[in-house]
This record gives C-alpha cells, sequence and structure tokens, in this order.
C-alpha cells in the first residue's frame, strides 16, 4: 500500500502546502503592514490597506500570502474572486509582472483541483512567460505547476519529468529547501509509477533529509521509502529500515495512517516468513475498529497467515467468513500463490461461493477478465483429482477469458494505431510550420543587419530607429510563436512515444498466466492443455485492460441510469470509475486504466456513494 505526500492526494493539507510554497516569491516582508494583521479582516477591508502599500514587491506578496492562508480554510472559487480580480486588475493597471505572475500562478493550480488540466497549462506557460521580467519571479514554481499538470494527465507522462526535473535543478542551485522536498516527493512518485524504485527511494531520501534539516519529517514518506525496498524483495533491508525508524512509523491505532503501518509491518513480517510476529502484530489491531479501506489487506494478511499454519479456526468466525465471500474474487489470486497449503474441505464455504459466481452469468458478470481466469484456474485445481473432465472444463475456461481479453486488446489495437497515424501526420504539419519559421529567422537575421547598417548610414535617424524597435517587436512575437510550436512539438512527441509504449508493455503477462494455468495442471492432463491453447491459437500478446475499455463497458449496457438513477448526471471521469468499479477493478488498477491517481479514485468513489445511494461497503 502505497501513499504520497503531496501528488496522490489533494487533501486539505496538500493544499495549504502547494499554496504556502507556490505563493511565497522570496522576498522581505512589509514593515508598514504584515499579513497577520489583515488575516482576519473582512475582504472590503483587506483590499483598502493593500492599496495603500505602494511597493510592489510588497503588495503583490501580501495578496499571494493572503490566498495562501484562505486556501487553507476554503476551496470555494466564489471566496478567492474578490483578491483575485484585484491582483489582475492593479496588475493590469500598473504593469507588474510580479502581480500577473501570482495571479496566474494561482489560477494555474485551481484550475488543476477543478480538474481543468488544459486550462491549467495555458496558465501555467503565462506564468513562465513572465519569468526574466522581474528578479523576484523564479521559474521553478511554474515549472512545479506545469509538472502537476502532466502528471494528472497523464502519471507516466515525460513532460512531468521534464518539467519536475528542471524545478528541481532550480532547487537545488538556489538551496530552496521546501522545493527542493516537494520536487524530490514529486519525482519520487513519477519514478516509482514508472516503476524505477530505485530512483524513486533515492529522491524519497533526498526529501527526507530535507525533513530532517528543516524538522519538517513526514512518516507517509518513510513508509514510501519502505515500500520502494518491499517492492524490490529487500526485505532484509526492509526490516533493518523499518526498525531505524520504528519510533515514526508507529502511530495512533484509531487513526487511517497508524493502523496503515501496522498492517505493512505485518505484512512485511510475513514476507520474512516471520509469521507468528505477523500475527502478534495484527492483534494488535481489533478487527471491528479497522477502517474500512484497509479491512481487505488486513483480511488478506490474517487469512494467509492462517493457512500457511494450516490453522482454518478462523473459518468458524462469522466475521472471516463474511470477509471472504463478499469479497471472493479478490482472495483468489492470492489463494493460488498458497495452493500448496491450501486444505479445501476446511474452506468450502468459499469454494462453493466461487463455484456458484463462475455458474451466474449476473455475478461472473461484476469480474474482471483476470479474476475469471483466477476463478476458472482455483476451480480446476480444486476438481483435479475428483473429476478431471470438470477441471478440464475450468482450465480451458481460464484459457477462454485470457484469449478475451486478447480478443478486446486486438480491437482497440487499431484505435492506438489510427491516432499514432494522426499523430504523424499533424507532427509532419508542424515540422513544416518550422521550417518556415526557420527561414523566416534568417531573413529576420538578414532584415536586422541591413536596419543597423541603414541607421549607421543615417546616423541614427529617429525614422530608422523607430522602424528597427517595430522589426524588434516582430521579431520577438515570431520567436514566441516558434517557442510555442517547439513546446507543442514536444509535448507530441512524449505522447507517441507514450502511445507506442503502450503496445510494446503488453506484451508478457498473457503468456505467463497461460503457461502458468498448464504448469499448476496435473502432468496427465498437459498435453490436452497444450492442445487446447493451440486451439485457441494463442499469440504472445499481453492483453491489459486499455483506457477504452471504461466507454465500452458504459456503451455496452444502455440501462445504467434505469438501474442506478442518476447515473447519467455523472461527469465522464464518475461514470468510468463507476463501471470499472463494478467490473471489481481496485482503486490502483483503475487509476492505471485513466491514468489518475489511486487516491483520486477512492475520491471519486466516496462520492459516488452519496450520488447514487450506495451501500457503505459498495466497492470495497
Amino acid at each position: 500500500m502505497f501513499h504520497f505526500h503531496s501528488t496522490f492526494k489533494m487533501t486539505k493539507f496538500f493544499t495549504l502546502s502547494i499554496l504556502l510554497i507556490l505563493f511565497s516569491i522570496g522576498c522581505t516582508p512589509s514593515k508598514k503592514l504584515k499579513i497577520v494583521e489583515i488575516s482576519n479582516l473582512p475582504i472590503d477591508s483587506v483590499l483598502l490597506k493593500i492599496d495603500e502599500v505602494k511597493n510592489e514587491v510588497h503588495w503583490t506578496r501580501l495578496c499571494s500570502q493572503y490566498l495562501a492562508d484562505l486556501g487553507s480554510k476554503t476551496e470555494k472559487d466564489a471566496d478567492f474572486k474578490p483578491m483575485l480580480d484585484y491582483l489582475l486588475n492593479r496588475s493590469k493597471r500598473e504593469n507588474s509582472y510580479l502581480g500577473l505572475d501570482a495571479y496566474y500562478r494561482f489560477k494555474s493550480y485551481q484550475m488543476i483541483t477543478h480538474g481543468k488540466i488544459d486550462t491549467a497549462m495555458a496558465f501555467a506557460y503565462q506564468a513562465l512567460s513572465f519569468v526574466n521580467k522581474h528578479d523576484s519571479i523564479e521559474p521553478m514554481h511554474a515549472y512545479h505547476l506545469l509538472g502537476m499538470a502532466f502528471f494528472y494527465k497523464n502519471q507516466q507522462s515525460d513532460s512531468t519529468q521534464y518539467y519536475w526535473s528542471k524545478g528541481y535543478k532550480e532547487a537545488e542551485l538556489k538551496k530552496d529547501y521546501p522545493m527542493i522536498m516537494h520536487f524530490s516527493l514529486n519525482l519520487g512518485t513519477y519514478y516509482y509509477n514508472k516503476g524505477n524504485t530505485h530512483n524513486a527511494r533515492s529522491l524519497f531520501m533526498r526529501a527526507k533529509e530535507i525533513g530532517i534539516k528543516t524538522n519538517q519529517e513526514n512518516p507517509i514518506l518513510i513508509n514510501n521509502i519502505l515500500n520502494t525496498l518491499l517492492d524490490e524483495h529487500q526485505y532484509e533491508e526492509a526490516d533493518k529500515f523499518w526498525k531505524a525508524n520504528e519510533a515514526k512509523l508507529t502511530g495512533d491505532r484509531n487513526l487511517y495512517k497508524g493502523q496503515l503501518f501496522l498492517i505493512n509491518r505485518a505484512n512485511l513480517l510475513r514476507l520474512l516468513n516471520r509469521f507468528e510476529e505477523a500475527n502478534h502484530k495484527l492483534n494488535e489491531l481489533p478487527k471491528d475498529s479497522v477502517k474500512p479501506t484497509l479491512l481487505l489487506p488486513y483480511t488478506r494478511i490474517f487469512v494467509i497467515n492462517q493457512i500457511h499454519k494450516n490453522d482454518y479456526a478462523f473459518t468458524k468466525d462469522s466475521f472471516w467468513k463474511s470477509q471472504l465471500l463478499n469479497n471472493a474474487p479478490y482472495f483468489c489470486g492470492s489463494f493460488l500463490r498458497y495452493s500448496n497449503n491450501i486444505k479445501y474441505e476446511n474452506i468450502d464455504f468459499y469454494t462453493q461461493k466461487l463455484i456458484e459466481i463462475a455458474s451466474d452469468n449476473e455475478q461472473l458478470k461484476l469480474t474482471s477478465f483476470a479474476q475469471k481466469a483466477d476463478i476458472s484456474k482455483y476451480l480446476g485445481n480444486y476438481f483435479a483429482l475428483s473429476n478431471p473432465k470438470k477441471a478440464l472444463e475450468f482450465y480451458k475456461k481460464s484459457s477462454q477469458y485470457n484469449d478475451s481479453a486478447l480478443t478486446d486488446e486486438l480491437k482497440t489495437q487499431q484505435k492506438v494505431i489510427d491516432e499514432l497515424n494522426y499523430l504523424s501526420q499533424t507532427y509532419d504539419e508542424i515540422k513544416k510550420k518550422e521550417e518556415i519559421i526557420q527561414k523566416n529567422k534568417h531573413t529576420q537575421k538578414y532584415l536586422i543587419g541591413a536596419l543597423i547598417l541603414i541607421t549607421l548610414v543615417l546616423i541614427l535617424s529617429v525614422l530608422v530607429a523607430l522602424n528597427y524597435i517595430k522589426i524588434k517587436n516582430i521579431e520577438k512575437i515570431k520567436l514566441q510563436n516558434e517557442q510555442d510550436a517547439l513546446i507543442r512539438e514536444q509535448e507530441l512527441n512524449n505522447r507517441i512515444v507514450e502511445y507506442s509504449k503502450s503496445i510494446i508493455d503488453r506484451n508478457a503477462k498473457l503468456r505467463s498466466e497461460i503457461m502458468g494455468t498448464v504448469d499448476a495442471a496435473p502432468s496427465s492432463m498437459k498435453n490436452q492443455l497444450n492442445q487446447v491453447l493451440k486451439d485457441f491459437q494463442i499469440a504472445g500478446i499481453n492483453p491489459i485492460e486499455n483506457p477504452n475499455i471504461a466507454k465500452q463497458l458504459i456503451r455496452a449496457k444502455d440501462d445504467w441510469n434505469e438501474q442506478f438513477p442518476g447515473f447519467e448526471e455523472l461527469n465522464k471521469t464518475q461514470q468510468r470509475v463507476f463501471v470499472l468499479t463494478m467490473e471489481n477493478y481496485r482503486p490502483k488498477e483503475i487509476a492505471n486504466v485513466l491514468g489518475v491517481s489511486t487516491q483520486y479514485v477512492r475520491n471519486v468513489k466516496s462520492r459516488l456513494k452519496t450520488k447514487l445511494n450506495l451501500k457503505e461497503d459498495w466497492g470495497n
């Protein structure tokens, strides 16, 4: 269970920390007026007092600090509007680039929190254009916003790495410790999502170092470092790291963080084959006090520990039995990994539940292809000795479900290819426009040279001077257009690389799962299974649910609103999270499919329960 400090959770803490950093301009506060003197005044009084401050650095800083303080109290746009209007109007009236920079950065952040990513990017680029127009404007703040925008659009975007890396270097160069911490956390999150846990851990350790230096250590960050070690199977190192930071990773058992740390500790002990210690650690947390979002991992660790010990007394406990029955497909994959220890007669109620799901189209429809394959494989193993014919049928079904996933993947690959072709055409058009810009640039150089010569001949004639200034302005506009074109080209290249990777990275998992099914089958059936594989002509292409699967699920069923009144009033993201949850996708899987954060998915699911009058345990 991996949790992030600032990039995955749009919480009050995140809002406050981002605002305080993004709008901290880095200058000395006003000697005449301080933020503490106006923070609790009515907005009309605040604006009157700020209007009396004439120093540009001082009044823009006061506006920024006021917005940051307000952001820790409210998220309503209407509450920010008076100060934002004042900031924009005064900046335009006084031609203050410092004020405009603060305004566009705040607007960019607002758009990110509202999910309007393209608009957020436009505001952030606008802020970036003011960087060289005032000594107090730092580019790293705009880099931070652009990285965030690209991250929320696609958590593996190369543009995210580009902007956050630039910001990180700027922050290190200027020894801006708060920004170093933020960029370290953000880049660490980016690399973790890309599977580069080594780089992620290095950056998290840098953030931890800054936290110690500034007395701002965060236990969630330490938990993240621990999980990078677990992902690399460095269990002994993880254990040493835990012991070194045990005080920080021991929280109040009544709070979410305290329970999360305890469950993660129990999981680490299980991975170290220290099952008794793992059970002892879990016993510190009464099952009826576990937070709802932590119940599944808590149950999984406990049940696997008991199966490892061949202790099936838990099956007589209605709580554990209910958990297994209500989330049967979720546990199936874990049980398969511990199949050598399973005594089927002791968990017959669970097996019967899987048989019920497998024979009920309505229930089976609510499971993903991967879960269908797991259920079929589990039942194949279950019937392997008692009913080989029936076992073979389930093994065949497991192959069929994987084959169905492959069929869906093949249907969508053409759409991906079409979009790649479209991107390629767009790229060619941009290249042609860039060539024209380059030719114009050479022409401009000759014109400038001619103007300089004329200026010398006419001894700085007033007329020539005015024409020269005019040409220089034209050149700036064209150069800006050229920069914009290069930025669009870079973003386009990133998208082409990402779409290419999305096709290449989908190879391997399917073949591995199918061969696992064959390997798990009794040797007497392997020849039959190999023949089944040939019959289905399974290639080595890896089918994994793609971003279009949510759209296909919505289109495949036209009575969503009849079954769940209010469905049509949901936005696209909420509809997609809903149907994927109904397909038994877990939050992390949904996040990977839709290209959003895991916490964002959880927040959406929480709102869905209210909007659609769903049960409290829906989607758990």
